[in-house]
């Protein structure tokens, strides 16, 4: 974790589009072309020996994405697991042993990606029976990147913004912007597995004796994919403030290396939070992620956090959540079962132009994001204090 960077995802974006429909112009006729020449069989019947997934950006995404890479694993037991990813997310992944190898490519420099991509398609070449993956929902290069593969079969989402992947995938699965992400995820698995799919409704473990766990656990950091995700500072502080002047618990703050220094600030300009500094832990970029999830796991009662990569892995390791919602609508990242709407609860005031992230390249309210300004920390307060009693009575029964 002490790797996290923050890449510059606007200029990401910008070469994702522009130079994605280049070579989307360039290479379909060709490739329509070639299809009804080679006549290949895409069929499903004939089972891969490895699997390559394509996530580059989103943590939290990918997280989701658990139980459909799971229910292709049971599909394909002998199939090999490869994953192409940034190398900060396959950090943060590797812990949950869902893949057998991972191709990791550096993001921070377009020129150096572009070396890593190169390298790996060449490599992708040596591998027989090789289906492709792609995750991700918006990115076009992803798209033309699965197809230089040349994998006999390639998987990919199909929504409006990205059409022209239907001339180039092999499979495409609709992608419904108004569900829960990880339904669509599950969907394009029984699409890979031609049906088959088992899903454990084992419930997890529960973890014992929360309630005495010594932190609270607060997350206000997310990355550029939408800063305007964040609480306002004020806010924010006004949370903390509540926290250690209300209960016994101690803070720790989290984040990734670069908002560390931020972290900090924070707890100095204030004068309740700098008094208590010894009961607030700046845990931002300090370990490893496998020591990052043992900690939340074994140290932190609860999570209260905005909408971002630490949410979705609280909930896969079973920590009790809180979380609050501006830009994006909760129903489409959060899926809680009915026995667990106390220890997982949201705050989402469903603004009239929200969800707008993924939805518009210019928000609506141009950065002024008053979805998140006119959350009452009184209100996330109230759901913090429910969540509390609610542990504090499980964990004497």
């Amino acid at each position: 974790m002490n790797k996290f960077s923050k890449p510059n995802i606007q200029l990401k974006r910008k070469a994702d589009k522009y130079i994605g429909y280049f070579l989307f112009f360039l290479i379909v006729p060709l490739v329509r072309l070639l299809g009804i020449l080679l006549k290949r069989n895409h069929q499903l019947n004939n089972p891969p020996k490895t699997i390559l997934f394509i996530k580059l950006l989103g943590l939290g995404s990918l997280v989701i994405s658990i139980p459909a890479i799971q229910e292709i694993r049971k599909k394909y037991p002998e199939a090999k697991l490869i994953l192409l990813t940034d190398s900060n997310i396959r950090d943060g992944i590797a812990p949950f042993d869902l893949f057998d190898e991972f191709w990791p490519i550096k993001t921070s420099f377009i020129f150096i990606t572009v070396i890593d991509s190169l390298r790996f398609i060449i490599k992708s070449w040596q591998i027989r029976k090789l289906w492709v993956v792609d995750l991700e929902v918006y990115s076009k290069l992803t798209t033309v990147y699965s197809l230089f593969t040349f994998a006999i079969n390639r998987f990919g989402f199909l929504l409006s913004p990205v059409l022209f992947r239907k001339y180039l995938n092999t499979h495409n699965v609709l992608f419904n912007q108004s569900a829960f992400l990880g339904d669509n995820y599950l969907y394009m698995a029984e699409i890979i597995t031609d049906g088959f799919i088992r899903l454990d409704s084992g419930k997890q473990n529960k973890r014992l004796h929360e309630y005495t766990k010594p932190f609270i656990a607060l997350n206000n950091t997310c990355s550029e994919l939408a800063t305007v995700r964040k609480l306002p500072d004020g806010t924010f502080i006004f949370i903390c403030e509540w926290i250690i002047q209300n209960t016994s618990y101690n803070i720790a703050l989290l984040g990734s290396i670069v908002d560390r220094y931020s972290n900090n600030v924070l707890i100095d300009s204030n004068t309740i939070l700098s008094v208590h500094k010894n009961r607030i832990l700046n845990y931002a970029g300090s370990v490893i992620f496998e020591d990052y999830y043992n900690f939340l796991s074994e140290q932190c009662v609860c999570l209260i956090t905005i909408d971002s990569g630490p949410l979705h892995i609280a909930k896969a390791l079973g920590l009790p959540t809180l979380s609050i919602w501006g830009p994006t609508n909760p129903a489409n990242y959060l899926k809680i079962q009915a026995d667990e709407q106390i220890r997982h609860q949201y705050h989402y005031l469903k603004v009239q132009c929200s969800p707008c992230v993924h939805f518009h390249e210019k928000l609506p309210c141009g950065g002024n994001n008053f979805c998140m300004k006119n959350i009452e920390a009184e209100a996330i307060i109230s759901k913090i204090e429910t969540l509390l009693n609610h542990l504090k009575y499980d964990d004497s029964n």
